[in-house]
């Protein structure tokens, strides 16, 4: 059957590009590029063409369908429907095809989780993946399921109200509306490098261009998806310094934008979820020259839940931040030093609350971000006792600084000498080297701790010749790692289990005395993190952990409750 379909694919395919002027198979190139704001990866394995996605089979089903919808568009004009109509049914079984395409590739995955097993879509991430195996489904049967996937939101939109929604393509930077024209505005900008929209979309655009060019030339005017102008940082294309610079300077002309159009106390929420230091630089300063100012900031679950333990290898945000804004007067500046207080005791009493929210790791640092601009916000500039204006840059330091305080006043006062020690050496001296003098006198001071007596018990604090390393989770062995009551020796057992994938072991070692119950283990964990920069590998290794903490806590319930039962038993 296969090789049947790669003889009827070579004779259709020279037919219809003999008709349609075209390749029926797309034969446009797959990007060249590398890094994550890429995110068709597959030109690694020499898929160099979008056509390249589909086995013969699936090419041939795949033009088979192209050519029937362009069919279909020529047989309602002939037999008298409206232009129009025919023009709006078209589009939409273009979009029908692209359904189809999505499950009905070589890079579908095959499922096996699932009851029944099924074959995924293409896009179970934000990206084009090699796929080592992968299901090849039934073309009719696809087909028929994704005509009803577009059925039904068609039939609940004809049955909706005459007066139809006005929709309009626009670009952000220039929006077709007069001054002062919204009362609210909801936007859900770009996230810095994090998704490659265009590059996504040629995916879809290759056979659009097959389906329904005819009917949208002005649509199909490149020959790929264009991207000058889209607001994304595309390291590849521009360097990491000048593709910042142009993803801030089209973010601030969109908010403007909004600005412009907003009413006098008009309200904008804007939804933002990147977890880099270089976009939320981007952002804040965007924010702040946009003369929108925030007025709440609330974290919010919006991220689908997977298994138990589907997502813990990486640290991912759980939440999306939704921040408030309205369109009103700004105070011209506000004094440095007055406003850094006026952020510590906002942070202070904002860090307890998403604390006792549940939110931890990452989700509570971005979260505190989002709260801090409703202070530095309030003013149109922010300036030190030397003039120089305070963007950015220095104030997610300020923010890391408070909220990591908040943070250690937390595990400081019942925490033992060590664990004392290694939270006071990260926030001094982070993950670098220190001279054994520099941490013999914090650890004496800090601690009252003999760092002479701990090197020699071969825990987390090692000696360099005349330097001192306190080591992170992800450089020690287990072997290494002391079995004892010391709070970091359980926190880096803990790390290092679930970093391994040896959940079951991870449970049983945190069920011991129900430590893995208890606050401290995970404040503890929360404030190391908040020592250390974004990109650092432990804070990873802990924002990750810190973002199922509820899981294993109720995985830690059940594995006691099993145990007690067994005793009764």
């Amino acid at each position: 059957v296969f090789a049947s379909a790669q003889i009827l694919l070579s004779e259709k395919r020279q037919s219809l590009h003999e008709q349609w002027g075209m390749d029926p198979v797309p034969d446009e190139e797959t990007p060249v590029g590398t890094g994550s704001v890429v995110p068709v990866m597959v030109r690694l394995y020499n898929l160099n063409t979008y056509g390249a996605l589909f086995n013969p089979q699936q090419q041939l089903s795949l033009i088979t369908f192209t050519e029937k919808i362009r069919e279909a568009h020529t047989e309602m004009l002939a037999q008298g429907y409206d232009v129009d109509y025919a023009c709006a049914v078209t589009t939409y079984l273009g979009m029908w095809l692209n359904r189809i395409a999505q499950n009905l590739s070589n890079l579908c995955p095959w499922w096996a989780r699932a009851l029944p097993e099924t074959v995924m879509r293409i896009f179970c991430m934000q990206a084009l993946s090699i796929a080592w195996d992968y299901g090849d489904a039934n073309p009719l049967h696809v087909a028929t399921n994704k005509l009803q996937t577009i059925l039904r939101p068609l039939k609940h939109l004809s049955e909706m109200r005459a007066d139809p929604a006005v929709v309009k393509q626009a670009s952000a930077t220039s929006l077709p509306y007069p001054d002062n024209h919204f009362d609210a505005v909801l936007t859900d900008p770009p996230y810095y490098n994090n998704i490659g929209y265009s590059y996504l979309s040629e995916f879809f655009y290759v056979w659009l261009k097959r389906s329904v060019k005819k009917l949208h030339p002005e649509l199909f005017q490149t020959d790929m998806t264009p991207k000058s102008e889209e607001i994304v940082a595309y390291w590849h294309l521009d360097g990491r310094v000048a593709a910042t610079e142009r993803f801030e300077r089209g973010l601030s002309e969109a908010f403007a934008e909004v600005h412009r159009v907003l009413k006098p106390n008009g309200i904008t929420v804007i939804v933002y979820a990147h977890k880099s230091k270089e976009g939320w630089e981007t952002l804040i300063n965007a924010l702040l020259d946009s003369g929108l100012v925030i007025t709440a900031a609330w974290p919010l679950e919006t991220e689908q839940k997977g298994n138990k333990f589907g997502q813990t290898r990486k640290a991912l945000l759980a939440t999306s931040i939704y921040m408030v804004a309205r369109k009103t007067e700004r105070e011209a500046f506000g004094l440095y030093k007055e406003v850094r207080q006026e952020l510590e005791e906002h942070l202070k009493a904002r860090y307890a609350e998403l604390w006792e929210s549940g939110l931890s790791g990452a989700n509570l640092f971005i979260a505190t971000i989002g709260s801090a601009l409703q202070i530095f916000g309030k003013y149109e500039e922010v300036i030190d006792d030397n003039d120089n204006t305070i963007r950015a840059t220095q104030m997610l330091q300020d923010i890391r600084q408070i909220v990591a305080t908040c943070a250690m006043e937390q595990v400081i006062p019942n925490a033992t000498a060590l664990t004392r020690f290694y939270l006071y050496y990260r926030e001094e001296h982070g993950e670098k080297r220190a001279t054994f003098d520099a941490a013999n006198q914090l650890a004496s001071i800090s601690a009252g701790l003999n760092l002479t007596e701990e090197l020699g018990r071969g825990g987390a604090v090692q000696r360099e010749g005349t330097f001192v390393r306190v080591l992170g989770p992800h450089e020690r062995e287990f072997t290494d790692i002391p079995t004892s009551d010391e709070l970091v020796d359980i926190l880096h057992h803990a790390l290092w289990f679930w970093r391994k994938g040896k959940h079951e072991a991870m449970i049983q070692h945190l069920a011991r005395g129900q430590v893995g119950l208890n606050e401290p283990i995970y404040t503890l964990a929360q404030a190391v993190s908040l020592t250390l920069p974004l990109e650092s590998q432990e804070r990873r290794w802990l924002d990750g952990w810190l973002a199922v903490k509820e899981v294993i806590k109720e995985e830690i319930k059940s594995t006691l409750e099993e145990a007690k039962q067994t005793r009764i038993a």
